[in-house]
């Protein structure tokens, strides 16, 4: 028999569900203000609340700080919505992974620089940095398979492994923060980078061919 539910228990429930989101909006404000690793008071500040309702809904910090994470990568995937023409060649398929890619870096820059803090000691922000790099990854490949084709499984995998390097957010960061270049222009160098990287492989691919038909 199923457990009935009154008005008041759904009430009460949707209000813990605002409160907890009023909790999470504010960590993520103070992050995106330029706040690396927000404390428990100045989130309670920003969300009007007291600090006991902040442990309330989080068990502590760490938990608080996940769920800010997971909230930003979630909201991220929509920089991968863009559909591609089945036609697209394998450099412009690339133009378009890495136009996408570097604007969710920018998206995702506040926490992942707040994560890059703590990934060492705390196991669930690391395993959170895996599944975003991992999921790079994946979109990367799904982004250019249709034109590599004619690559061999090694090859395939040393380009991709190159571009997840050159796409990486710890390349963006660099041209961010160390070379202090708009996000126009670190967009600019980074697709250069990548685009030379498909050249140089593309032509050591087809050399032993040409070298093939040259012989004939």
């Amino acid at each position: 028999m199923k457990k009935r539910i009154d008005g008041r228990t759904v009430k009460g429930l949707r209000i813990r569900e605002q409160v907890r989101e009023r909790i999470l909006t504010a960590y993520i404000e103070l992050l995106r203000g330029g706040v690396p690793a927000p404390t428990a008071r100045a989130t309670a500040a920003r969300a009007g609340l007291s600090l006991r309702v902040i442990f309330k809904h989080f068990s502590d910090l760490r938990a608080l700080r996940l769920a800010a994470f997971n909230r930003i990568q979630a909201q991220s995937r929509e920089f991968s919505s863009e559909e591609i023409p089945a036609r697209a060649s394998a450099a412009e398929r690339l133009e378009l992974f890495v136009q996408r890619h570097m604007r969710r870096l920018e998206f995702v820059t506040p926490i992942h620089r707040t994560a890059a803090m703590v990934e060492q000691v705390d196991p669930d922000v690391a395993d959170a940095m895996r599944e975003a790099r991992n999921a790079a990854a994946r979109d990367l490949a799904k982004t250019l398979g249709p034109a590599l084709a004619t690559f061999s499984r090694i090859e395939k995998r040393e380009l991709l492994t190159a571009l997840h390097m050159v796409c990486s957010w710890p390349s963006w960061e660099t041209l961010r923060i160390h070379y202090r270049l708009s996000p126009k222009r670190a967009r600019a160098i980074i697709t250069r980078a990548a685009m030379a990287v498909l050249a140089d492989t593309q032509r050591r691919v087809r050399a032993p061919a040409e070298a093939k038909r040259g012989r004939h």
